[in-house]
């Protein structure tokens, strides 16, 4: 849940008080969050925990939890393997301190991070199911070997994120811009739009990844002064020709202004000749043939330009080639990634 600022803060003051202070060792010493019978047992007639958003969940929003291990030892009755994980489900932690707590080998699903903080928290090789970290402070957090599964990280500050191995799946959103963009922090920016590429990637949501690619690629753009040439220029050749390598539809739109707007001027200027006489009959036709030629480089020769437009046909004729084998990279590299 989204609240408001004010809303929060009376989250936090409540365990403030010395019931709530008494209440969060009970929490922490019981482990009563693993059970919602347990819980409302502990926390009966504690401010704000009948509200109806929480009333078949776990209500830990504003919890001071920093450094609390979450995991608990499982045991296999078979060999008796034992290992510590975290258990967590339907728990709100909006706007809870998690501080450097522990979720390692986590089970972690519909939880509320909401306007928490989690900063150098560990989430390594944790299972994160259908969860909300809108808003939150996730710096420093180590999702390192996490599947992160339906969860939602719109607005959310993932500054040094440890994303190593990570898999996301087609429903976790990141949102369309990052908070540090929106914040003019473009070269943190560009850093955090390639990481979330790499998890898109190792996923192989080539979609996803390729949009990540080229909003970083945008953020980097951003960080040159809006007075220096080398922006503008990465603006036209980067973004609207090709979306820096990501969009062929670009390159082929491109291609067809360059060819129909080169027609044009063979018309204007009457400056074909075929098979050596001046053409008499649909000259724009003939103007829009020898374009197209000309820019794939074919060179039937049957139709060619004289006087001025020689060079404008040499022109075409090298934008042609550069634009045909941007083409065929984008292309290639759509069909060979895995």
């Amino acid at each position: 849940m989204i609240y408001s600022k004010e809303k929060l803060e009376k989250f936090e003051k409540r365990w403030t008080t010395p019931e709530g202070k008494r209440l969060i060792k009970a929490i922490k010493q019981s482990r009563a969050y693993l059970s919602p019978v347990l819980f409302k047992k502990k926390v009966k007639n504690f401010p704000h925990t009948h509200e109806p958003e929480v009333r078949d969940g776990i209500d830990l929003r504003g919890a001071p939890l920093a450094g609390f291990d979450f995991r608990v030892p499982i045991q296999e009755e078979d060999d008796g393997f034992a290992e510590e994980i975290a258990i967590l489900a339907n728990i709100h932690f909006e706007g809870a301190n998690l501080k450097h707590c522990n979720f390692e080998e986590g089970k972690i699903h519909d939880c509320y991070f909401e306007h928490s903080d989690l900063s150098h928290s560990d989430f390594h090789s944790a299972t994160i199911n259908t969860c909300s970290f809108r808003d939150a402070e996730l710096q420093g957090t180590n999702f390192q070997g996490a599947k992160l599964i339906n969860c939602n990280f719109v607005d959310t500050s993932i500054k040094d994120l440890t994303t190593t191995n990570a898999i996301v799946d087609q429903k976790t959103n990141f949102g369309k811009i990052l908070r540090s963009e929106k914040a003019s922090s473009y070269h943190v920016a560009s850093i955090e739009y390639k990481q979330i590429k790499q998890m898109y990637k190792n996923s192989s949501l080539h979609d996803k990844a390729d949009y990540y690619h080229y909003r970083g690629m945008v953020a980097k753009r951003k960080i040159l002064p809006r007075t220096n040439p080398m922006r503008g220029l990465n603006f036209v050749f980067g973004d609207l020709l090709s979306k820096y390598g990501t969009s062929f539809i670009r390159v082929l739109l491109a291609s067809a202004l360059v060819i129909v707007t080169c027609a044009g001027f063979y018309t204007n200027h009457n400056s074909l000749l075929y098979h050596n006489a001046p053409v008499t009959h649909d000259y724009f036709g003939h103007a829009l043939y020898f374009s197209i030629v000309t820019f794939t480089t074919l060179g039937y020769g049957d139709v060619h330009a004289v006087g001025p437009m020689r060079f404008l046909a040499a022109g075409e004729s090298f934008i042609g080639a550069a634009l045909m084998a941007l083409f065929t990279v984008i292309v290639a590299r759509m069909i060979i990634r895995d």
